[in-house]
């Protein structure tokens, strides 16, 4: 399944919130990749969501495919406060 959102953190996600939203969506069976624009990372991935870049008003693509995708998929867009 595929999800776009507009992220709504304030400011630039930081090292502290990136660990925290990497560590909730290890807890799910399904894949997880994050999207923005050509590049795509793996959610559960610390060094890959501060990859990104993300901040406030960004829009991202959330790919989740396995057992739990739809759980996976909404935890990872309200983490990203969508």
């Amino acid at each position: 399944m595929e999800l776009s959102i507009r992220v709504g953190n304030k400011g630039t996600l930081m090292t502290r919130e990136a660990a925290q939203i990497a560590e909730r969506i290890k807890l799910h069976d399904a894949t997880v990749l994050l999207r923005r624009e050509n590049i795509t990372v793996n959610a559960k991935s610390l060094m890959g969501i501060l990859s990104l870049g993300i901040r406030e008003g960004m829009t991202l693509t959330i790919i989740a495919e396995g057992g739990d995708e739809a759980k996976a998929a909404c935890e990872l867009a309200a983490l990203l406060g969508a």
